[in-house]
């Protein structure tokens, strides 16, 4: 199983490009930040975007940069395919795009932005991404549908390899994991384990269904690095998980030692 880091949200820019540099040296699998405006304390600054990914992809190598996870609501598809073209390019194909629903409504009623129900954003999310994997194909790209509409649109260049559309699932909705068990090629599931190992057996009884390969990841919140690490990580590779992204606040201190107990190749270091 591999292991990814999710930074939780700072305004600091060195300490997060630091934290990427650490995780890269550290030999661990991917990097990502959550996609806010802000937080629900207004003098809390944020640092992250597109922007953010172009940098990270320009300072690291190696490891992979997942969003964890893009709202799918802030962007139109234009925007989408442009950015999500570009990252990969940039990047030399590590780049996934970590996408989900939008689920914090909140921060939309602040800028005074809509906010469908869920079974809008479901419908939605599935439309972009169809419209995407036929805009990174080169197209022209034609569809109808009712949250998406193409007339031959292009996007060109086209990387080399697609993004890997990794969809945020969370804990809330069956109805979205089984949708995007015939899109997704990774569905990101919560982190409560008796929840998330119901959700892991159904999602797989979703993919199983739908004939294609989809991965399963989940997440892991740590303040410290608990002396049982490795057991918590085996925990969510015994219910079937290939990835696990460790949440992490500033000071991104752990990551070294995170580093430390895992194996070279980033997955779970075995005794």
């Amino acid at each position: 199983m591999r292991i990814g880091i999710t930074l939780l949200p700072s305004g600091d820019w060195d300490a997060t490009l630091a934290a990427a540099r650490a995780a890269e040296a550290a030999g661990l699998d991917a990097i990502g930040v959550w996609d806010h405006f802000h937080s629900n304390n207004p003098d809390e600054a944020l640092i992250g975007g597109w922007s953010l990914y172009g940098a990270l992809a320009m300072a690291t190598s190696r490891i992979r940069l997942v969003p964890m996870v893009l709202n799918q609501l802030s962007y139109p598809i234009n925007v989408l395919a442009r950015e999500s073209s570009t990252l990969a390019i940039m990047s030399g194909g590590r780049f996934e795009l970590g996408i989900g629903l939008g689920g914090w409504k909140g921060e939309h009623t602040l800028w005074g932005l809509p906010f469908p129900n869920a079974a809008t954003r479901t419908a939605m999310l599935e439309e972009k991404i169809q419209a995407l994997r036929a805009l990174w194909r080169g197209g022209p790209a034609t569809m109808t549908g009712d949250h998406v509409t193409l007339d031959g649109a292009t996007m060109r260049p086209v990387p080399a390899v697609a993004p890997r559309v990794v969809v945020g699932c969370g804990s809330y909705s069956r109805r979205l994991i089984a949708d995007a068990a015939g899109y997704a090629d990774e569905l990101h599931l919560g982190n409560q384990r008796e929840e998330t190992a119901a959700l892991a057996r159904f999602a797989r009884e979703r993919i199983d269904a739908s004939g294609r390969e989809v991965t399963l990841s989940s997440s892991l919140v740590l303040d410290t690095l608990p002396p049982d690490l490795p057991a918590r990580l085996a925990w969510f590779e015994n219910a079937g998980f290939s990835r696990v992204f460790i949440e992490l606040a500033r000071p991104y201190a752990l990551i070294p030692e995170i580093g430390a107990a895992m194996g070279t190749d980033g997955t779970i270091a075995r005794a």
